[in-house]
């Protein structure tokens, strides 16, 4: 995919089947966004856009059936409703949705919020964070649409979120430029070619997960030697976060790191081989393809 940090001019397949962008794909940044989802990864995306600086900051609103996600919102100065008819009634369009609902609920036939937003005006960009859905599936529930694909996961809270963005055909060079923008300030974006979804979310989606049984591990290991539960764990954390700081802003490799670690006869050489006969390198290895198994799985019955 072509350098998706450029503006560009108004691409001329943005007019396929009729359906005419407004000002935001031409250059402009989106004056109205809306939120379908308020919960843990809406709720941080509606946060970040929320407090970007005056005068850059799109008007934000949200939209979750919850009455406790509604009053939060609501005391943190964020519009919000229950319903997207509702938002809807209230008048107006947005520029932009971001689609942060379960993909049961979008993908059930009778869902209210498929039908809301096939009652937009045509050629609305439309982002959706919900995992294995894919391109084809958004534009046959939502049409009239143009859709981003996102993935991502719970380190966006944190501002270290690795999110993977996929964009249909019709979506022009500046919108590209902004949705990156938007999740790379929550951490780090990557395009990628959609039918990579599936690897990199067993990695990216799905890898915290498999860190956080380390570092419980790790933990576990130093109790077992005497340390308290709190320094134990303190200690795993850092010693997590610490690798992930050497790997991505010093550019070692995973090999390289591990072999200036394990210094010859030293404790960590020791703990290695451990590893090793206990197959660890091959169960995660194996954990990885069986993560990107479940995730093809899930899309194909959705």
């Amino acid at each position: 995919m072509k350098d998706a940090r450029k503006s560009g001019k108004k691409n001329p397949k943005n007019q396929k089947n009729g359906l005419v962008p407004g000002s935001f794909a031409q250059g402009d940044d989106p004056q109205t966004v809306w939120v379908v989802g308020g919960g843990q990864m809406g709720g941080v995306i509606v946060r970040h856009m929320a407090g970007q600086r005056p005068g850059i900051r799109p008007s934000v609103a949200v939209v979750d059936p919850s009455p406790e996600i509604l009053k939060t919102m609501k005391q943190e100065g964020i519009e919000a409703d229950a319903s997207l008819p509702g938002m809807m009634r209230k008048g107006g369009s947005p520029d932009l949705v971001v689609l942060a609902v379960k993909p049961g609920i979008f993908q059930k036939p009778d869902s209210e919020v498929a039908g809301a937003l096939s009652g937009l005006p045509p050629g609305i960009l439309a982002i959706s964070v919900m995992a294995g859905v894919s391109l084809s599936h958004l534009r046959d529930r939502a049409p009239n649409l143009r859709w981003i694909r996102v993935m991502t996961n719970l380190a966006l809270s944190a501002g270290k979120g690795m999110t993977l963005l996929a964009a249909s055909q019709d979506v022009s060079h500046h919108e590209q430029s902004f949705v990156y923008s938007l999740f790379s300030g929550m951490g780090r974006a990557l395009w990628l070619p959609e039918d990579s979804f599936d690897a990199a979310t067993a990695i990216a989606g799905s890898g915290p997960g498999l860190l956080a049984l380390v570092a419980e591990a790790l933990a576990d290991g130093g109790v077992r030697e005497g340390l308290s539960r709190e320094t134990a764990t303190l200690l795993a954390s850092w010693a997590l976060l610490g690798t992930g700081t050497l790997l991505t802003d010093r550019g070692h490799l995973p090999e390289l790191l591990k072999a200036r670690v394990a210094s010859p006869s030293g404790t960590t050489i020791e703990g290695l081989a451990v590893l090793e006969r206990q197959g660890v390198r091959g169960a995660v290895i194996d954990a990885v393809s069986a993560m990107a198994a479940r995730s093809r799985e899930i899309s194909r019955n959705l």
